[in-house]
């Protein structure tokens, strides 16, 4: 069996990509959730599947980025953008930390890793 199929998927040129990327989606997360338009932008309870969706793409793309061999550190890196993610709410006009968001972040990334996880074979 080749390595791109047991590890992540894809040849090895193109994790970096996939790092670039996620850095991207988390930078825009940030960026944009600071700008005015963001507060009230998705209603409660459709906030939760937003932050299913763009932590579920973070937790994929720095899986593929690391080829699958680090699940518990993007477990561990995607929940830890969650905490950032949610004290920089704290602090923005129209803004809230919520613990439900973070809740949400941490199951996107715990089910993302363990399918993916579960797809890669022996």
């Amino acid at each position: 069996m080749r390595s791109e199929a047991r590890y992540g998927g894809l040849p090895a040129n193109l994790r970096p990509y996939c790092l670039l990327l996620a850095a991207m989606v988390v930078f825009q997360l940030f960026y944009l959730g600071a700008q005015p338009f963001a507060a009230g932008l998705i209603p409660s309870p459709w906030d939760k599947g937003a932050h299913l969706v763009v932590y579920s793409a973070i937790a994929a793309l720095l899986w593929f980025g690391s080829a699958g061999r680090a699940p518990l550190t993007v477990v561990t890196a995607v929940l830890a953008i969650g905490i950032l993610d949610e004290w920089h709410q704290a602090f923005l006009p129209g803004r809230s930390a919520d613990l439900l968001d973070l809740l949400a972040d941490a199951c996107a990334a715990s089910i993302t890793v363990l399918l993916l996880h579960t797809q890669r074979g022996p």
